[in-house]
């Protein structure tokens, strides 16, 4: 007898790890259907987790790390596919009717990335994170997501089979990802969060909230700056370098410098900037095209 698929689900998607509680203070999220969640980008703080689902299960959740999918995706029922020009293909096992997602949407993901050897090799279990907050069309993963979600609704479950060319490459990912090696992406998309701030050509949403600070002269931040074109544009995460805001100082698009001018301390950001509040109609050297938005991933150090 084939084992349920919501068990099956859970395994592949929901399942290595409970997350430690702690007592640290951010902002809520809406989501289309769900309850709020705390919503943050690194270890240092947790989000609180669903456990009553885990105890559901039959099947231990230590047992859910070596699971292989070539074992067990007969026991998927599959009740639709797509095969789209690029080469990216679908197949849902849930499969609902909303609208169609869009770019510049942010949506709440619980994944697992496997190969088809069926070895998963990454998910957002491995960053202690019950959902990944991800925001569409700015290359935040590989090209293939991009192009498969904006052909899914909100509530959707799907196994993403993801060709090499648009996954890893020729390159791969270390001893992870061989080179030439397609991607399988197993995806449920749990809400679509709407902006803390979408005014004058700026959106953003507050993933957690900052200290305030009576002086705002200096900023300290991290920033990945990507397009719909270009990820990794600007990265100071993996320079390990990250850049000083001056009040006054003029070299930043203006948008970002509207946002710096109200930073706080401690701050994350998924900010996006519209080509106005960018680099407009003279793009940047070759890195960023005319008329292009811009993606942030923004995280605040210290306001002096």
């Amino acid at each position: 007898m084939k084992i349920k698929i919501g068990i099956i689900m859970f395994i592949i998607l929901l399942g290595c790890e409970l997350v430690e509680q702690k007592n640290t203070k951010n902002p809520q999220l809406k989501t289309q259907g769900k309850s709020s969640q705390d919503l943050v980008l690194d270890s240092s703080v947790q989000f609180s987790s669903d456990s009553s689902r885990l105890e559901s299960l039959s099947i231990p959740i230590e047992d859910s790390i070596n699971v292989n999918l070539i074992e067990i995706e007969d026991e998927f029922d599959f009740v639709y596919s797509s095969r789209l020009k690029s080469g990216v293909k679908i197949k849902w096992i849930e499969r609902n009717t909303g609208k169609k997602i869009k770019s510049d949407e942010m949506l709440m993901l619980e994944y697992r990335l496997s190969l088809p050897d069926g070895r998963i090799v990454d998910g957002n279990n491995k960053m202690k994170m019950p959902y990944l907050p991800f925001v569409v069309g700015y290359n935040m993963q590989q090209k293939g997501w991009d192009l498969a979600l904006r052909e899914m609704s909100v509530g959707d479950v799907a196994k993403i089979e993801i060709p090499s060319k648009l996954a890893y490459g020729s390159k791969g990912l270390g001893s992870v990802i061989p080179p030439n090696t397609d991607n399988w992406l197993f995806v449920k998309i749990h809400g679509m969060v709407k902006p803390d701030y979408d005014q004058n050509g700026i959106r953003y949403w507050e993933l957690r909230s900052g200290e305030e600070s009576m002086s705002r002269n200096k900023v300290k931040f991290h920033m990945i700056a990507s397009t719909k074109n270009k990820a990794n544009i600007f990265n100071t995460y993996a320079s390990n370098f990250p850049l000083t805001y001056t009040s006054g100082q003029k070299n930043y698009p203006k948008g970002l410098e509207r946002v710096l001018k109200k930073a706080k301390k401690g701050q994350y950001l998924f900010l996006i900037l519209d080509s106005d509040m960018a680099y407009g109609t003279k793009g940047y050297s070759d890195l960023i095209q005319a008329d292009e938005s811009v993606f942030y991933n923004l995280k605040i150090i210290d306001v002096e």
